[in-house]
């Protein structure tokens, strides 16, 4: 019997691994993404020529690429967000989704944290001074004593928040999409602006808006305590990139710790800002994580196949 072709459209996937050999055991593949990059819409239809299975990361599976791929009956992301994916058209074409939400909520959290001090620490301002041998400093600050406000109290927002509190901070939170389980020591806020008010650091925990609208845009901004510090390890659209220099700019943020983007690659102003700390949506790339993450993006690919669900 012919295997079902598999796509694996990801940008970095560990072919030595034993997602690779667990998803070799039941389909062939169709297709291994070599760029070390993010495929574009047009890459990403040529990709999914006759495959049944896409590994997915946040490749643009749109409208016209999955009408482009007729025998795509899997997309399964390693990673948790579906903003990349037209969910409505994966629905009418009977084109199951899976995500992995479980595997990076540590690896996120430690990230969240490792951001957070680096700007609190002005890591990145050393960084640079060092390598121009110049003598500048500037003071850093606390993280203890510091209100830690989470915005969304899903997994990895439950777990940042048990961080930060095991490091002497106080918690407060707000959940957009409320159903987390709050602990007993953590202080509900509100509203986000109440929320922004009283925090010294504010980090976001919680999907893209409908319609990829910012959460954090100028009024919200005009409603922040002086110098607080925005952390970003969810989805780049929560954040009016304008509004966010503009905040930094008139010194409303102090700074920020910033994993995702509104474009990626980004190239954009946030860069030139010292105060501004920016990695590549890289939050959940640890080895062990990874290794979890393909392995259970492969395997709910693999028992839809195996129930006959595609």
């Amino acid at each position: 019997m012919k295997k079902p072709a598999a796509a694996i459209t990801i940008r970095s996937f560990d072919t030595h691994g034993p997602a690779m050999a667990r998803l070799q055991k039941f389909c062939s593949i169709g297709y291994l993404n070599t760029t070390g990059r993010r495929l574009s819409e047009e890459e990403l239809v040529s990709a999914l020529a006759g495959a049944r299975i896409a590994i997915a990361g946040t490749e643009p599976f749109t409208g016209t690429v999955m009408a482009s791929a007729p025998e795509l009956r899997i997309i399964s992301r390693v990673g948790t967000g579906t903003d990349s994916i037209d969910l409505e058209e994966a629905l009418r074409r009977g084109i199951t989704v899976f995500t992995t939400p479980a595997a990076p909520v540590q690896a996120v959290a430690e990230h969240t944290l490792a951001l957070a001090l680096a700007v609190m620490k002005n890591l990145g301002f050393y960084h640079d001074r060092m390598r121009e041998e110049s003598p500048e400093i500037r003071p850093g600050v606390l993280l203890e004593g510091k209100r830690i406000g989470v915005v969304g109290l899903g997994r990895i927002g439950t777990r940042v928040a048990t961080l930060f509190g095991a490091l002497g901070c106080a918690v407060s939170f707000f959940d957009p999409h409320p159903g987390g389980t709050p602990g007993k020591t953590w202080e509900p806020a509100s509203s986000l602006r109440d929320l922004a008010a009283a925090s010294d650091i504010l980090t976001l925990h919680t999907p893209a808006q409908p319609g990829n609208l910012p959460l954090l845009d100028a009024p919200f901004f005009a409603a922040c305590k002086r110098g607080i510090i925005i952390i970003n390890t969810a989805r780049g659209s929560l954040i009016n990139e304008e509004a966010m220099m503009a905040a930094l700019e008139d010194g409303t943020v102090a700074g920020a710790g910033l994993d995702v983007l509104p474009r990626e690659p980004y190239s954009g102003p946030l860069l030139s800002c010292p105060q501004v700390i920016v990695t590549p949506h890289v939050a959940s790339n640890t080895l062990e994580t990874r290794a979890r993450m393909e392995l259970e993006a492969v395997e709910q690919a693999i028992g839809a196949l195996i129930r006959g669900e595609s």
